[in-house]
């Protein structure tokens, strides 16, 4: 059963929402990316698609697949924590994939369709946040609160 609801996978599919996936290098820096060409594959997997082979993305995501490391990815407010599982680099699901890409970008190459499997799904909405952190620290006030006369 996929984490991902009927909201989370519109929010993927539309183009207005900008789309990053953070990934972290071989010193444990993070790298975050647009990932243009995100989206939702079978089985409730995310799907990215690297353009180039050799870029710190496909690189830092090799070796989060090797070493079962978890990615970010942000999708609007959200915020999808999962691993790599699996990099296709040719047959059928590659050749779909890069004829989708060419369509968009004619001279574009395809190194890597990348499946990723969701974790947990953090809603980082402030209005969420800000409850949650109510919820869970209630007597944390900032003080200009305490001077602040409500409405």
């Amino acid at each position: 059963m996929s984490l991902l609801s009927q909201e989370i996978i519109d929010r993927v599919k539309d183009r207005s929402v900008s789309k990053v996936i953070a990934t972290l290098d071989e010193d444990g820096a993070p790298y975050a990316v647009v990932s243009r060409f995100l989206q939702i594959g079978e089985n409730g997997l995310l799907v990215h698609l690297e353009l180039l082979e050799k870029s710190e993305t496909n690189r830092n995501l090799l070796r989060s697949l090797w070493y079962e490391k978890k990615i970010a990815i942000s999708v609007g407010d959200l915020v999808i924590k999962g691993r790599p599982v699996k990099a296709h680099v040719s047959g059928p699901v590659f050749r779909q994939y890069y004829e989708q890409v060419r369509s968009v970008i004619a001279d574009a190459d395809l190194s890597t369709v990348w499946l990723i499997e969701p974790e947990e799904v953090i809603d980082e909405t402030y209005a969420i946040r800000k409850r949650q952190e109510e919820e869970q620290f209630p007597f944390s006030v900032h003080l200009d609160r305490l001077t602040v006369a409500t409405k």
